[in-house]
């Protein structure tokens, strides 16, 4: 059964010159990730640039055929060195998993 995943994060930073600069880096990190995960089915990046302070900064909307699939891309260590970016460079997260 095709399940997204979707998560979403609220950058870091000091200023919004900085959360603008981690929302760009974490984006470009993000979109490499197909190319190097084969069993990523579907993956859509996107960032808010709509200026509310209260909304969160980054979204990932992406589909795996099934469970095993997610769990593969969420343990594959170029998943995992995005991971290690996100940690340190966020300060809110929320995600949800469907199955379709």
């Amino acid at each position: 059964m095709p399940l997204r995943h979707v998560v979403t994060w609220k950058m870091a930073g000091d200023s919004e010159e900085e959360r603008g600069r981690l929302k760009a880096e974490l984006r470009d990190r993000l979109e490499s990730l197909p190319s190097q995960i084969d069993v990523i089915r579907g993956f859509e990046v996107g960032v808010n640039n709509a200026g509310a302070d209260d909304n969160f900064d980054v979204v990932l909307v992406s589909e795996f055929d099934d469970e095993d699939g997610l769990q593969q891309y969420i343990h594959h260590p170029v998943h995992q060195e995005v991971v290690a970016f996100v940690r340190a460079n966020t300060v809110g997260r929320a995600g949800v998993d469907v199955l379709f």
